[in-house]
């Protein structure tokens, strides 16, 4: 594998997991105009529908909250993978020196 894939490779799933973060997040809150308290939360549409036809792996607000925390240590993973990349990158320039 060569650097730059390793870098592609990195951006790309550190993105997937980013858009995942933003759909989880989504299905379980909407943005209310009414004040929130922190015992209160409003599900979307979005959310409803997919714990009653269960579209999402997982279901309901919990599986959003799972789907949630799941993304958060995949875009982790890739970010070691760009922290790699970037180690690998100063080695090969001390070598090239």
């Amino acid at each position: 594998m060569r650097v730059p894939d390793l870098f592609q490779s990195g951006v790309a799933g550190l993105r997937r997991q980013l858009d995942g973060m933003n759909a989880a997040a989504s299905a379980v809150l909407v943005e209310s105009t009414e004040p929130s308290t922190p015992d209160r939360v409003s599900l979307s549409a979005d959310a409803k529908q997919a714990a009653a036809t269960g579209t999402s792996s997982t279901s309901g607000i919990e599986g959003a909250l799972v789907d949630l925390r799941v993304s958060k240590y995949l875009a982790i993973a890739n970010m070691k993978v760009l922290e790699t990349g970037d180690q690998i990158t100063k080695e090969l320039t001390e070598l090239v020196k």
